[in-house]
């Protein structure tokens, strides 16, 4: 997507968000989060401050600045759901949850005392972050939240449930497997949706929320739940990957680490912003790259509810003109008519041996209403010994087609980059794939 499209698609969600809900999660640990969600409290419906979590034995425990009059005047004018984690000692716990939600005596009592607590704060209402909890609490989980949400709405409170991203049911390992969607969008007030870690720590270098897989996301979630209900939650943090881990890293110190290393920052075709130096790959969001989420949920779900994001204090400041509906300026600029453009959604590497080939789809997603046809060109690197091919030599808006790499026994083992082009007038779309060809196994002699 070229900088200028980027540009107008974010003056374009700018101008249209006012008829969403905004919320966003507060992280007290964080005095950056203090400061961002007093300078634009304002343009928030909701906030969720990170109140909340457990004791070992699940009762709740205060985290640091819980309750906090300073804090809690910071948010002032928007709703305020606190959140609770089943986060003990520092780490989410679903063996702990298992057993909260294991009988109707326990999800009882705890459900108890968080209505309790919501009353006795005057809280508008609470939100349920519970993660990591083992498919086989699924229907515990759901009972529990339906014992909460009768008794937060017999109190006139409202019931916000966290969930994981998921594109179906049938993505049911532990945590997402726990969660009964098409029944807790009949028991919540909303459902945020964590429309994030798409590539996480523990996976390889890649978009942390790349647009074909939050609109699958955000059309499974419109099959089973009340779409008014339905919130997604979008990153505003990055993530610098080395060494087989990776680490979270706000928007400003994406921006000085590339600075304080001399690379430039670049786009991939998502739209997120991204960098490499020595062995560290960045992947991290600023104003553009959120706004282009935002303007593809816009167009194909216009009827969600609205949108979240994780979290206050570590994001590109001008989001917040994104929220706003406004310029640097502090002006209201009229939207300019939606730019169409496409992107190219697949795997970012192949691993083949030498002597053999690998391939996989990729899908030309369209963004903004774009309805037309790309001409694909792949180009293999100099000097490689085999080839790569696309299985046709266009593919239409929604689309995919297959790339396939052969390799010789003449190919040495190594890592190539193949670029794979979209091109449609004057519009582009551009991917880099990783080849990595390896030794071709040994086979045992015959005996």
């Amino acid at each position: 997507m070229r900088t200028a499209a980027i540009a107008a698609m974010l003056l374009l969600s700018a101008g249209s968000s006012f008829a969403y809900k905004e919320s966003v999660w507060v992280p007290p640990w964080n005095a950056e989060a203090l400061k961002a969600i007093q300078a634009n409290a304002g343009a928030l419906s909701e906030s969720n401050p990170v109140w909340y979590s457990w004791n070992a034995d699940g009762s709740v425990a205060r985290n640091w600045n819980a309750e906090d009059p300073t804090w809690r005047a910071a948010m002032t004018g928007t709703l305020l759901i606190p959140t609770i984690q089943n986060v003990v000692d520092n780490s989410f716990n679903g063996s702990v949850a298992a057993t909260i939600l294991a009988t109707s005596a326990s999800r009882e009592t705890a459900a108890a005392g968080i209505a309790d607590l919501v009353a006795a704060q005057s809280f508008d209402g609470i939100d349920i972050d519970y993660e990591r909890v083992p498919a086989a609490s699924r229907a515990n989980f759901t009972a529990f939240l339906s014992t909460l949400g009768q008794k937060l709405r017999a109190a006139g409170k409202k019931l916000s449930v966290t969930v994981y991203a998921k594109a179906s049911d049938r993505e049911n390992w532990d945590g997402p497997g726990a969660e009964d969607w098409q029944a807790i969008g009949q028991i919540a007030d909303s459902v945020k949706i964590m429309a994030y870690d798409y590539s996480y720590p523990g996976s390889a270098p890649g978009p942390i929320a790349p647009l074909n897989w939050i609109d699958s996301v955000a059309t499974y979630a419109e099959s089973v739940i009340p779409e008014s209900r339905i919130m997604m939650a979008l990153p505003w943090y990055g993530y610098d990957w080395s060494g087989g881990g990776a680490g979270s890293l706000s928007y400003a110190s994406a921006k000085q680490l590339a600075a304080n290393n001399g690379v430039a920052i670049s786009r991939d075709a998502n739209g997120e912003a991204t960098f490499t130096f020595g062995n560290h790959t960045v992947f991290f969001q600023d104003a553009a790259s959120y706004s282009q989420k935002v303007a593809l949920l816009k167009q194909k779900h216009p009827s969600i509810g609205g949108f979240a994001a994780w979290s206050v204090g570590v994001e590109d400041p001008a989001i917040w003109s994104v929220i706003k509906g406004s310029d640097a300026s502090g002006g209201t600029p009229a939207p300019p008519p939606p730019p169409a453009g496409m992107a190219i959604s697949g795997p970012g590497s192949l691993t083949t041996p030498r002597g053999s080939s690998s391939s996989a789809v990729y899908q030309l997603v369209p963004v903004n209403g774009f309805s037309g046809t790309a001409l694909i060109t792949v180009q293999a690197p100099a000097g490689f010994a085999g080839s790569v091919t696309a299985e046709s030599a266009s593919v239409a808006a929604g689309g995919s087609f297959r790339l396939t790499a052969a390799t010789t026994a003449a190919t040495l083992p190594g890592t190539y980059q193949i670029e794979v082009k979209l091109s449609s007038g004057s519009l582009t779309a551009e991917q880099s794939v990783s080849l990595v060809v390896t030794n071709a196994p040994r086979r045992r002699a015959a005996r």
